[in-house]
C-alpha cells in the first residue's frame, strides 16, 4: 500500500530536508544531556504534524523488546500521531550480554533501553507493575504471581491516561503454547480494552481524575501468524528529515535492546508489519489502523461533558490544525521564522481550550496540556530561542546542601520576549516551593542568565526510582509511596526542572530543560550528567551473600566500602550486627576526609564454636559521632546508550554456611561469560580462580589447571575463546577437565564440543525451580565425591532449573539427569559427560549462573563435585 504521512511536503522542503543532517530522535526538544539547541527543522516539521492531527496508539506486551517497533515508528514518525508502549515488566528475569547486572538492576537497564529505543521511534513508555520472574510456559504460574486484577488496573490506568484510539496487543488473548508472560499480556490487554471506558469499572482511578475513555478498535500483531493480518501497512516509506524508512528507524530502535543481543540491520527497500483486528472499529474490512475513527485535532475535546464548551473547544481545535496545516506545507527550512505566526495562533487557541474546560474535564485538559508543550517546543524551535540549565557542582547532591544553577535563554530570533522568568521546579520528593528568579525582558539577539542557588532540603530523601522507594510484593513493585502522577511512567521526574515563563507578541510560552550537571571533558568536550540525590555516607558492601563452608574455621573477610559525599570530615564507627548465627564481627572506626574518595575497610567475621547450614544476616551501618546512621549504598547503572540511573542498595549480607567440602584444587581457569559472576564466588568459597584472557586461551600454558570452566555464553561473548576453541579441546584430551555452563545457537551450530551436540528450537528448558530432579547413574562421582548429593540439594534453587539443555546428543556424552516442567517431555539435556581423551568434557545447561550468586548451597556442592572430576594434567602447548 502507500506510505502514509501527515502532510504534503513542498518539493522545496523535500530537497532541502534531505541534505540535512540526520535528526536523533523525534522527542520535543534536545535531550537534556545533550547540548541546547533550537531543534531545528526537525522540531518545526515534527511539531506541526502533531499539531495536525490526533491519531493515538497504545501496543500491549510482556517486556522490554516484546513491542511493535515498527508500527510505533509507522504511527508516531510516519503519521505524525502518538504512539506508546506499556510493558507488563521491565525484563528483570532476562539475561545480560553487556554487563553484570540481573533482577532489579537488569530490570532499570531494560526500562532505560526502552527509554532509548522510544528517542530513536519517537513513541512514548509505560509500565505497569509486574516483576519479570523468568520464563514460564504457564498463565496460571503467571496470574499467581502478577494477579490478573493487578495487571487489568495497570493497563486501564495507562489508557485512560494515554487516551488512544488504537490499541495493539502483540499477543492473542487467549492461552497459546508461548511463554506464560506473553499469555498474561494479551489476556491483559483483552480484558482492559473494554473495561477502560466502563464508568463502573476500577473506580479508585476515576477518584484519581482518571475519568473512563473508550478506544475505538483494538487489534493484535501477526508476527507469528501472518496469514490471519486483515492489516498490512508499509514502512519502507522514507523519513525525508532522518533520510531513513520507517523500518529503518524501527530496526535502529530495536537495537538499542544492547543488554538483550537485539541489533538489527537496517535494511532498504519495501517493508511491512501486519495486524488482525479483534474487536471495534470497521472490522475486519478495516485497511488501516484509525479508519473510520475521527483523528482531527478537535477530537481531543469529544468526550468534554458541557455541550457548549466542547463546540466551543472543537471549534478552536479545528482552527489550530488548520493553521498547523498551513504553516506545514509553506514551511522553508531557510526562513523558520515565518512559521512563529502560526505557532502563536496555535498556542492562544489551545490556551483558550484548556482554560475553559472544567475540573470534570480533567484528562482532556491535560491532551490538550501535551499539545500546548507541543506547540511552545516548535515555537521555540521557529523563532530561534534555546535554553538550558547547568551546575559544575557534581553531580551527587547532598541533603542541606546549596546548588549553584545557571540558567539561560538565548534569544537569538527577531522577536523580543517580556518578563522572562525562571522557576527552578523541584521533585515532589523535596516537598518544596519552586526556587524563583527574577523577570527581564529580551530583547532579539539576547543571551539572558540567571544566576540561582536553590537548597537540596535537608530531609531530601536519594533519588531512587519511585517503584523502589518500598520493597517488593511478591512479583509486583509497590507503588503505594509514588504520586499518582509518577504510577505507570518509566521513572518520576528529576531533582530539579528549569521553567522558563515569558510573552511573545502577548502569548504566554512556557519552556522547561531538565537542570543537569555540565563539564568540559578535553578529549570529547562537553559532559553533561543527570543530577542525583545521594546519602551524606554510602555504605557497600563487596559482596550481598557471603557463602561459608562449615567445614572451615578459619574467619571470613567481609570488604565494605564507605564513600563521603561530605565537604566536611567524618568520623565514626561500622557497625555490623543483627541475626548472624553466632558470628561475631568487631566494629572498626573510620574517619572521611574528603568527598567522593571512597575508603575500603575489612570487616573480620569470626565465627562460633560450631557452624550449622542456615541463612542469617549481616546489617551494615556507618554511625556518625553526632549519632546519625547510613546503611545503603545508590550505585549507579551507566552504559554509552543511556541515562545514568541509581539502584538503592541495603547495606546487608546475607550469610548462607553449608556443608560444602571441595576436591584438592591448585587452580582453575574461567573464562567469563555473559553477567557472569561465578568465579567470584566460587573463589569465595576457596576455589582457586584464575580468569583466563585472550592471551592466556590463545598462547598460555593450559595445562597448569586443573579444570577450566567456561561461562554462561562465553562463547557469545569471548571472540578469543571461538579461536582458542582447538586448544581447549587438546586440553581436555590431554587429560584436562573442561566444563561448559550453558550457551545458545552459536555454540552448538559452530560445533564447538569435542562430540555433536544439538539444540531444539525453542531451545529445551526446565522453567519450575521446583521440578522434580532424578538422577540417572546414582554411582557416578558426580553425585558423591565429594558431596554426597541428596534430594536437599535441589531446594531453594531460584527463577529456574535451567536452559539450553542439548535436545540430542552423540553416544560418548553421558547424561546424568532427568527433569520436567508439568505437561512436558522428560529433558536429559541438562547434565552430560563424556570423555575425550584421557581427559573428561562436561556440557551443562543447569542455570548455576543464577544459583552461586544466590547462594544455593545444593548448587556449590554439585559444582565442587564436577570440579573433581578432573585429575592431574600432563603440560600441553
Amino acid at each position: 500500500m502507500t506510505r502514509r504521512i501527515a502532510k504534503p511536503v513542498s518539493a522545496l522542503f523535500l530537497l532541502l530536508a534531505l541534505l540535512l543532517p540526520s535528526a536523533p530522535s523525534a522527542q520535543l526538544a534536545p535531550p537534556p544531556l545533550e547540548p541546547a539547541t533550537t531543534g531545528g527543522v526537525a522540531e518545526v516539521d515534527r511539531t506541526l504534524a502533531r499539531l495536525s492531527t490526533n491519531k493515538r496508539l497504545l501496543v500491549i506486551g510482556a517486556h522490554p523488546d516484546d513491542e511493535d517497533t515498527s508500527l510505533i515508528a509507522l504511527v508516531s514518525r510516519g503519521m505524525g500521531g502518538d504512539a506508546a508502549y506499556l510493558s507488563l515488566s521491565r525484563g528483570e528475569g532476562g539475561q545480560n550480554v553487556i554487563g553484570p547486572e540481573l533482577g532489579v538492576g537488569l530490570g532499570l537497564l531494560r526500562s532505560r533501553e526502552l527509554l532509548a529505543a522510544r528517542a530513536v521511534d519517537g513513541g512514548r513508555q509505560f509500565f505497569a507493575r509486574a516483576f519479570d520472574f523468568g520464563y514460564t510456559r504457564s498463565l496460571d504460574e503467571t496470574l499467581r504471581l502478577w494477579p490478573k486484577d493487578v495487571l487489568v488496573d495497570d493497563a486501564v490506568r495507562v489508557i485512560r491516561r494515554f487516551r488512544p484510539q488504537v490499541v495493539v496487543s502483540v499477543f492473542p488473548g487467549v492461552p497459546h503454547p508461548n511463554h506464560g508472560q506473553h499469555q498474561a499480556a494479551g489476556v491483559t490487554a483483552y480484558a482492559a480494552f473494554p473495561l477502560a471506558g466502563d464508568p463502573q469499572a476500577l473506580p479508585q482511578l476515576t477518584a484519581e481524575g482518571l475519568s473512563p475513555w473508550t478506544p475505538a478498535v483494538l487489534y493484535r500483531s501477526t508476527y507469528f501468524d501472518p496469514n490471519a493480518s486483515t492489516i498490512t501497512l508499509s514502512t519502507g516509506g522514507i523519513d525525508p528529515l532522518a533520510g531513513k524508512s520507517m523500518f529503518q528507524l524501527a530496526m535502529a530502535s530495536r537495537s538499542q535492546h544492547r543488554s538483550q543481543d537485539m541489533g538489527q540491520i537496517q535494511r532498504l527497500g519495501p517493508q511491512q508489519t501486519r495486524v488482525a483486528w479483534v474487536q471495534g472499529g470497521q472490522g475486519k474490512e478495516a485497511k488501516d489502523l484509525f479508519d473510520g475513527i475521527d483523528t482531527r485535532l478537535s477530537s481531543l475535546a469529544a468526550t468534554v461533558a458541557d455541550a457548549g464548551r466542547r463546540r466551543s473547544a472543537q471549534e478552536r481545535l479545528d482552527a489550530a490544525q488548520a493553521a498547523a496545516e498551513r504553516a506545514r506545507a509553506a514551511l522553508n527550512p531557510a526562513h523558520l521564522d515565518a512559521a512563529v505566526p502560526a505557532f502563536l495562533e496555535i498556542l492562544k487557541d489551545l490556551q483558550t481550550v484548556q482554560s475553559a474546560l472544567a475540573e470534570e474535564d480533567r484528562p482532556v485538559r491535560e491532551l490538550i496540556g501535551e499539545k500546548i508543550a507541543i506547540a511552545a517546543a516548535g515555537l521555540a524551535a521557529a523563532a530561534n530561542l534555546a535554553v538550558d540549565a547547568t551546575t559544575t557542582d557534581p553531580e551527587e547532591l547532598t541533603p542541606g546542601a546549596e546548588l549553584p544553577v545557571q540558567a539561560a535563554l538565548w534569544n537569538d530570533g527577531t522577536h523580543a520576549l517580556v518578563g522572562v522568568a525562571v522557576a527552578l521546579v523541584p521533585a515532589p520528593e523535596w516537598g518544596s516551593q519552586p526556587f524563583a528568579g527574577e523577570a527581564k525582558d529580551l530583547a532579539p539577539g539576547a543571551l539572558g542568565t540567571w544566576d540561582l542557588k536553590p537548597a537540596v532540603p535537608a530531609s531530601a530523601p536519594p533519588t531512587i526510582p519511585y517503584f523502589l522507594r518500598k520493597p517488593m510484593q511478591g512479583s509486583l513493585y509497590d507503588w503505594s509511596a509514588a504520586t499518582a502522577a509518577e504510577r505507570g511512567l518509566p521513572f518520576g521526574p528529576p531533582p530539579l526542572t528549569a521553567r522558563f515563563s515569558f510573552t511573545l507578541d502577548s502569548v504566554p510560552v512556557t519552556l522547561e530543560r531538565e537542570v543537569v550537571h555540565l563539564h568540559r571533558n578535553q578529549s570529547v568536550g562537553e559532559v553533561r550528567r543527570p543530577l542525583r540525590v545521594v546519602p551524606e555516607v554510602e555504605v557497600a558492601a563487596a559482596d550481598g551473600i557471603l557463602v561459608w563452608p562449615i567445614q572451615s574455621r578459619e574467619p571470613r573477610r567481609l570488604k565494605v566500602t564507605l564513600t563521603s559525599h561530605s565537604k566536611s570530615p567524618l568520623h565514626g564507627r561500622l557497625e555490623a550486627g543483627a541475626d548472624t548465627a553466632g558470628i561475631t564481627v568487631a566494629p572498626q572506626v573510620f574517619s572521611l576526609a574528603a568527598a567522593n574518595e571512597p575508603l575500603d575497610l575489612e570487616l573480620v567475621l569470626q565465627s562460633p564454636k560450631e557452624l550449622k547450614p542456615g541463612r542469617a544476616s549481616l546489617k551494615l551501618a556507618a554511625v556518625l559521632d553526632d549519632g546519625r546512621r547510613f546503611d545503603v549504598a545508590v550505585p549507579v547503572i551507566d552504559y554509552p546508550h543511556i541515562r545514568a540511573t541509581p539502584r538503592p542498595v541495603p547495606a546487608e549480607v546475607a550469610v548462607q554456611t553449608a556443608d560444602l567440602r571441595l576436591p584438592a584444587l591448585k587452580r582453575v581457569g574461567y573464562v567469563r561469560g555473559a553477567s557472569d559472576r561465578v568465579p567470584e564466588f566460587l573463589r569465595q568459597v576457596g576455589v582457586p580462580i584464575e580468569l583466563l584472557e585472550a592471551e592466556q586461551l590463545q598462547s598460555g600454558d593450559l595445562g597448569r589447571y586443573d579444570a577450566i570452566v567456561i561461562g554462561s555464553r562465553a562463547y557469545e561473548t569471548d571472540p578469543a575463546l571461538l579461536r582458542a576453541n582447538r586448544r581447549l579441546l587438546d586440553y581436555a584430551r590431554n587429560g584436562g577437565l573442561v566444563i561448559v555452563q550453558y550457551q545458545q545457537t552459536g555454540y552448538f551450530e559452530g560445533k564447538f564440543a569435542p562430540y555433536p551436540l544439538e539444540l531444539s528450537r525453542p531451545p529445551d528448558r526446565v522453567t519450575d525451580e521446583t521440578a522434580a530432579v532424578q538422577i540417572l547413574d546414582s554411582i557416578s562421582p558426580v553425585f558423591n565425591v565429594p558431596n554426597k548429593i541428596g534430594p536437599g540439594d535441589w531446594e531453594g534453587w531460584v527463577q529456574e532449573r535451567g536452559l539450553s539443555f542439548a535436545h540430542t546428543w552423540d553416544p560418548a556424552y553421558m547424561p546424568l539427569l532427568s527433569m520436567k516442567d508439568p505437561d512436558t517431555p522428560d529433558l536429559k539435556g541438562g547434565l552430560l559427560v563424556a570423555k575425550t581423551g584421557k581427559g573428561v568434557y562436561v556440557y551443562t545447561g543447569l542455570a548455576l549462573f543464577r544459583q552461586l550468586p544466590a547462594g544455593v548451597p545444593g548448587a556449590y556442592r554439585l559444582f565442587a563435585n564436577l570440579l573433581a572430576l578432573g585429575k592431574a594434567v600432563p603440560k600441553s602447548g
